[in-house]
């Protein structure tokens, strides 16, 4: 127990370190955390895209594509280049 005290005292003080030294530090972190935290977000709605599509395919339950299925081609908009 007395480990992980020390270590988030540890991660505390490198946290307050990194705040008072500059700012443009914890910008960088956030804007990390946040990019990463989109890409997961794409990710999940992609997996369950394509997901849906191939149940539609495969005819395994009734939450299938309509006949179209013009939306499982469309681009995602989290990973298109400008």
């Amino acid at each position: 127990m007395n480990l992980v005290l020390l270590l988030v005292l540890v991660a505390q003080a490198c946290l307050g370190v990194c705040a008072w030294l500059t700012p443009q530090c914890l910008r960088w972190l956030a804007a990390h955390l946040l990019t990463r935290a989109d890409v997961l977000t794409a990710a999940r709605s992609e997996s369950e895209r394509r997901m849906n599509f191939w149940r539609g395919e495969l005819g395994l339950d009734s939450r299938s594509l309509p006949p179209d299925a013009s939306q499982a081609l469309d681009p995602v908009p989290e990973f298109v280049r400008r």
